[in-house]
């Protein structure tokens, strides 16, 4: 299977825009996006699925449960399923998400 970016579904949020190659009805195992935050995420945690970041330009801040990781260019950082999390900072990022992101499983924390 092959996803081209400029074919990927846009979203976003204050701080946050990004494109979704895939979804979990066209590729149920894995999803990718790939985001820019200029801003903070928001703290929420999701229960179905891991996520995997790399940190592909600029510099930024994880916290992910009770600790607080700085990540910058290559970098990756790994979020566990059912952990709250959130990040910020100036990046660009390409994130993996295992199994394929499903919205529902998505829990806002603030």
């Amino acid at each position: 299977m092959k996803f081209k970016l400029k074919n990927a579904e846009k979203f976003g949020w204050k701080g946050i825009k990004g494109k979704a190659y895939n979804s979990k009805e066209i590729f149920a195992n894995a999803s990718a996006a790939y985001i820019e935050v200029a801003g903070a995420h928001g703290k929420i945690k999701i229960t179905g699925m891991d996520g995997i970041y790399l940190v592909l330009e600029g510099r930024g801040e994880f916290v992910i449960g009770n600790e607080t990781i700085q990540a910058e260019k290559m970098d990756v950082v790994i979020v566990p399923k059912n952990t709250p999390y959130n990040y910020k900072g100036k990046m660009k990022l390409f994130l993996v998400h295992c199994p394929a992101f499903d919205p529902n499983s998505e829990i806002k924390l603030e």
